[in-house]
């Protein structure tokens, strides 16, 4: 058996580290789950859905080393495609969710941590690819605001402006992106949203607080650690949406991600541990070659 090259271990190492960060999550998701006293469904669910991530994130990373920009292009197709198929359902609103058969899946978190990864890797190599980014950023926030999801916008905007601000010379466009997003993102929350939050999907920060003091210290605790070891190990921008996201669940206004029940969040997670070594990698490589040139 042989190994592989110094670039590939890299990667894997980067995707293992990445789903060691999602453990604290998972320890606190089953805080949640037994508090909540959730039936054995929702356990078997949430943990097929941690498994099926882990196997997502590590298989992927060993293929996602051979993409590119044109790989980065696919996956932002996909995701606004599926994006745009929660819009095509008969369902009033809001229209958030896949329906496959007997699986029903929250498609924002599904797709958008692989797109806000990918936009930031096509802004940061350069070239005409930014303004498809930035394209792809204001469709994607269009298709949020009209399923609605007001907390999902929320954080694709401010995982926007990291990004944007940290880059030099694009500063018009960027502004214009980012003042976009933020005017849908205003309106979003002026529309009515009829679901209520559910206790152990919504509100595990409350749940968790109202029954001890441990409890409620492990779920901020691993929702901290989680944030705080994305912004020191990838983009800054993963970690700003995944904050915002947690800022929302505080108010019971979205799902805690990873936290709170559901597999739509954990595949969404594994997707991004899938490509985010080869991003990195390809970003590294692309600015060697500007520098050299």
């Amino acid at each position: 058996m042989t190994s592989g090259t110094p670039a590939q271990e890299g990667e894997q190492l980067q995707a293992w580290r990445l789903v060691a960060l999602a453990a604290a999550p998972a320890a606190a998701s089953a805080i949640v789950l037994a508090v909540a006293q959730v039936g054995r469904g929702s356990w078997i669910q949430q943990a097929l859905a941690a498994s099926l991530a882990t196997a997502l994130g590590l298989v992927g990373a060993r293929l996602s080393s051979r993409g590119g920009p044109m790989a980065a292009s696919a996956v932002l197709g996909v995701s606004l495609a599926v994006l745009a198929g929660t819009l095509l359902t008969h369902a009033d609103a809001p229209r958030r969710w896949l329906d496959l058969g007997a699986v029903r899946l929250y498609a924002a978190p599904l797709v958008l941590p692989a797109l806000v990864l990918c936009c930031a890797f096509m802004r940061r190599t350069g070239g005409s690819r930014g303004g498809f980014a930035d394209a792809a950023l204001l469709a994607a926030g269009g298709g949020l605001a009209l399923q609605p999801d007001a907390s999902q916008l929320l954080a694709l905007s401010v995982a926007a402006a990291v990004t944007l601000w940290s880059e030099r010379g694009t500063q018009g466009r960027s502004t214009l992106t980012v003042s976009c997003l933020a005017l849908l993102t205003a309106w979003t929350f002026t529309r009515p949203d009829p679901l209520q939050p559910v206790p152990h999907v919504e509100g595990v920060f409350a749940l968790a607080l109202a029954h001890s003091a441990a409890a409620g210290a492990a779920v901020v605790s691993a929702s901290a650690m989680f944030v705080a070891g994305l912004w020191a190990r990838v983009d800054r921008s993963i970690a700003a949406y995944y904050a915002a996201l947690f800022a929302c669940s505080v108010a019971g206004l979205t799902p805690a991600p990873l936290i709170g029940y559901g597999a739509g969040p954990w595949l969404g997670y594994g997707l991004f541990v899938a490509l985010a070594p080869g991003c990195d990698d390809a970003t590294r490589s692309s600015r060697r070659r500007s520098a050299a040139a």
